[in-house]
């Protein structure tokens, strides 16, 4: 790299000159935001995506772009069904995945929602803890052994970490009064942890002995 990046790069920007064909990619969150510039400007380059969204009709439109520039980049895109607020879901795309064995040099962690109001998960987790933690959490867990020697996990952080601490004791606000940017913030904490401790694509959950069950 023979430059920084600043606020105003563009993706294009950052994989300048990088040729990414035959390199495969898996993208959480497609749908909307920054999942589906990162799709695109990934086929552009010629990398091979996987998508996932919970809306696979939504995603559709919104992944045109993406297919357009596979194909004329050497690379491709392909959907697959992902709702990081159901477990059963989650287990269900990672299954798929399994079966079908081919191996993943990125996995980029990127959907989750922000500051929504008070709610739960499918499974009763607080919705922001159980979407953008939990959910990533199960399904890095499934198909981390799919990562090449030498793969890469990325999960997207923000700042809103420190906003708060995980608080283990109480996830679900049942004891704590609800605010929803407390809640993003220990969503946010988790990931980071959840980062720190993969190594060599093997997740390592002894931080948070409870939710290795969850898996």
């Amino acid at each position: 790299m023979t430059g920084a990046f600043g606020a105003k790069s563009t993706t294009d920007d950052v994989l300048s000159g990088i040729d990414l064909r035959g390199k495969r990619i898996l993208v959480t969150g497609v749908s909307a935001g920054l999942g589906v510039e990162t799709a695109r400007s990934l086929t552009a380059h010629g990398a091979n995506v996987i998508g996932t969204a919970r809306d696979l009709a939504k995603a559709e439109a919104a992944t045109a772009q993406a297919r357009k520039d596979g194909a004329e980049n050497g690379g491709s895109f392909e959907l697959v069904e992902l709702d990081l607020a159901s477990l059963a879901s989650v287990r269900n795309c990672a299954d798929q995945l399994l079966r079908k064995g081919e191996p993943l040099d990125v996995i980029i962690a990127n959907a989750g929602v922000m500051a929504t109001p008070f709610g739960h998960t499918v499974d009763g987790f607080e919705t922001q803890f159980g979407t953008n933690h939990l959910g990533h959490f199960v399904l890095v867990n499934r198909i981390a052994k799919l990562l090449r020697a030498g793969g890469r996990l990325v999960n997207l952080a923000s700042s809103g970490h420190r906003f708060s601490n995980v608080n283990l004791d109480d996830p679900n606000f049942e004891r704590t009064p609800y605010d929803p940017f407390l809640a993003y913030g220990r969503s946010k904490t988790a990931t980071s942890y959840l980062q720190l401790h993969l190594t060599s694509a093997i997740a390592d959950a002894a931080f948070v002995p409870p939710l290795s069950i969850l898996g």
